[in-house]
């Protein structure tokens, strides 16, 4: 029993504690587990045992008691009184030997019968405390199974708090910096209006309708299938054929007098917007 009431108060202890579960903790609770659930087994087997103990003792009892009855029935004929005895003996010493004998059996049955009704007592009180027993185990049993149920919950819990704590304090990545692009439209035509002027006033138009086909005036368009990047869609291999190949084809200054120099050259069958 003191085994039992160690098991309670660490189960008690656990429950009191409050805390979030850790693996010490389960280990714990599944330890006394296995210990309760072996005890509960243990009790069994005996509760079984003293089931199969108390038929036995019973016709132990009930043979005891026939070979009593036989053996006096067979050498006294079971006589109704001392009296009787007397009067069928020959002497006085045989009636006091059948007498004596007679005692003796009697005492013999009695004392064999006040032995197996103690021993039945002993083994029914056994059997009611070993129930008992077994009743408090079971129970002890179904409470560490809910505590360790409530353990694996709390360590479930504990760990995805955790998890969210960690991601909480890592801070998402701030989104990147917005691209200062040139102003469309008004800085992008005087650049142009800029580099192409010495061409003349004819010319410079139409390169103002050309930049807004190929880039819509945007200094950082990309041609996605052909790669031609900037106001006037330079291709790679076209741009490093100009005076500007040192600078940026994104640099709208030296992509206009890039394109200036091109049409000035080779004319403007150069770019495939028709304006």
């Amino acid at each position: 029993m003191r085994t039992l009431l160690a098991t309670v108060l660490a189960l008690a202890s656990l429950v009191a504690a409050a805390q979030p579960a850790s693996a010490d903790d389960q280990t714990a609770v599944r330890a006394h587990l296995a210990d309760v659930a072996a005890q509960v087994s243990a009790a069994d087997q005996q509760v079984a045992r003293l089931e199969q103990q108390i038929p036995d003792r019973q016709r132990r009892v009930e043979r005891e008691r026939a070979q009593l009855r036989i053996l006096a029935r067979a050498l006294y004929t079971q006589p109704d009184s001392p009296l009787v005895v007397v009067a069928q003996s020959p002497n006085l010493g045989e009636a006091m030997t059948r007498i004596s004998d007679l005692m003796s059996a009697a005492d013999r049955a009695h004392a064999t019968k006040t032995a197996l009704d103690r021993d039945l007592y002993t083994l029914q009180v056994e059997r009611l405390e070993l129930q008992t027993k077994r009743a408090d185990l079971v129970q002890q049993k179904a409470d560490l199974e809910a505590q360790y149920a409530r353990l694996v919950e709390q360590a479930a819990a504990a760990e995805a708090a955790a998890a969210a704590a960690s991601r909480a304090a890592v801070p998402p990545p701030p989104p990147p910096a917005p691209v200062a692009l040139p102003a469309a439209g008004g800085d992008m035509r005087a650049i142009i209006i800029a580099a192409w002027a010495p061409l003349g006033p004819a010319v410079v138009s139409w390169a103002l309708r050309l930049a807004q086909c190929e880039s819509n005036f945007n200094p950082y368009a990309v041609n996605r299938s052909s790669g031609a990047a900037g106001l006037f869609q330079f291709l790679a291999t076209t741009w490093a054929g100009t005076p500007w190949r040192a600078q940026s084809p994104f640099d709208p200054n030296a992509n206009a007098l890039a394109a200036a120099w091109l049409y000035s050259k080779y004319g403007p069958g150069q770019w495939s917007c028709k304006v």
